[in-house]
């Protein structure tokens, strides 16, 4: 059975005329202007502010189990902006709201086109400052092994760096390896001549291709240590040419998909439950809750401590449970709902772990009558209630019940919570 949740609405002249005074936590919609109000319970329609600006937040409540995710409707319309006004008082926090639906996410755009890379500046005349060192020139012929060694001279200037070969030539066979020489004097370090400008660097040549290599020779005796040439002068370095201009950036795409929506966490420990009253008439619930966990090992229908509320005769009362249960064997738990007084008319829906994957609903019977098996073996499962009784002429106890199939031990956990109000 599927059901849908609407708010109260009418238009904004007729809310004003009405002047009503919503309810705790209750939400309220005006047709013609798309703004919301949410009610505290003691203000009229005309003292409470639109939905628009966040207060102090107040101290969150306990997280409830989540019911099953109903279809997704469409996104409204969204209300034009009022003016903001004076802050108001932080009023106690009432019970948290049903989770609204959420909307599809757009899809995802296209990535834009790259701009394209800018011009290639002309080389400069002026010497820039010095650049990387290029690459290492072809190696000389070696000349004839020394049959002296002689003194190792100062070092020269460095000399022109030469292009590199294409093609490797076949290695030599190795000398014999000679005596070292004694070692020279090292020569005075010159001063260092003032940077330039840096020159526009030149157009990058296309890559030649790669040239084969040679066939490797036999190795030979390794000869005599030459004596070292002079070091070249350093070769100007070109300037750098301008940046391009950036290129345009792509149109931005469509928003991609929204993500499944992930599954709600256990409920935390839940404080201690307070006196129970009379559920009144109003559209406020009354709530109660597990304080610990409750357990039966017997094969008969028996109440859930704590999760019992009193309703008035001759009522209809909307109600709701949510169970975080466990059960020690395979065979099993059963739940069903029970009014004290014999007469009542039971409706809704109930849903559960029927094993460790599959969930199961199915219609709430009749008064104190069990549902379908619910089995989790070892590991905690979850059973929900949704649906309204009329009571009969004599008012009575709203109350949660289970039992355990064949043997074992049935658990409704701490935290698990009944609730009921008046239509």
């Amino acid at each position: 059975m599927a059901y849908k949740i609407r708010l109260r609405r009418d238009t904004a002249a007729n809310w004003t005329a009405a002047d009503p005074t919503l309810g705790l936590a209750e939400w309220a919609y005006e047709t013609d202007t798309d703004k919301l109000k949410i009610g505290d319970g003691s203000t009229v329609w005309t003292g409470l502010g639109y939905m628009q600006t966040q207060g102090v937040q107040g101290t969150q409540g306990y997280q409830g189990f989540q019911g099953n995710q109903g279809y997704q409707g469409n996104q409204g319309y969204q209300g034009n902006q009022g003016n903001q006004g004076n802050q108001g008082d932080v009023g106690s926090q009432g019970n948290q709201g049903d989770q609204g639906f959420q909307g599809n996410q757009g899809y995802q755009g296209n990535q834009g086109f790259q701009g394209n890379q800018g011009f290639q500046g002309e080389p400069s005349v002026i010497q820039g400052p010095q650049g990387n060192q290029g690459n290492q020139g072809d190696q000389g012929y070696q000349g004839e092994p020394s049959v002296v060694q002689g003194p190792q001279g100062n070092q020269g200037n460095q000399g022109f760096q030469g292009n590199p070969s294409t093609v490797q030539g076949p290695q030599g066979n190795q000398g014999n390896q000679g005596a070292a020489g004694a070692q020279g004097n090292q020569g005075d370090i010159g001063s260092q001549g003032n940077q330039g400008n840096q020159g526009v660097v030149g157009a990058q040549g296309n890559q030649g291709n790669q040239g084969a290599v040679g066939a490797q020779g036999n190795q030979g005796n390794q000869g005599n240590v030459g004596a070292q040439g002079n070091q070249g002068n350093q070769g100007a370095v070109g300037t750098q040419g301008n940046q391009g201009n950036q290129g345009n950036a792509g149109a931005q795409g469509n928003q991609g998909f929204q993500g499944f929506q992930g599954f709600q966490g256990f409920q935390g420990n839940q404080g201690n439950q307070g006196n129970q009253g009379l559920a009144g008439s109003g559209e406020l619930w009354t709530e109660v809750n597990t304080t610990a966990d409750r357990t039966t090992t017997g094969q008969a229908m028996v109440n859930v401590a704590d999760l019992s509320i009193a309703l008035l005769a001759s009522t209809t009362y909307y109600f709701e449970s949510e169970l975080s249960v466990a059960s020690s064997a395979t065979t099993g738990n059963q739940y069903g709902v029970q009014f004290s007084i014999a007469g009542a008319t039971l409706g809704g829906f109930m849903s559960g772990s029927q094993s460790a994957t599959v969930i199961r609903s199915e219609a709430i019977p009749a008064q104190g009558v069990a549902g379908t098996t619910i089995v989790r073996v070892a590991a905690t499962g979850s059973v929900w209630f949704k649906g309204s009784i009329a009571t009969p002429g004599t008012g009575g106890n709203l109350t949660i019940q289970h039992l355990k199939i064949t043997s074992g031990t049935a658990t409704v956990h701490r935290g698990s919570t009944l609730r009921a109000r008046a239509a």
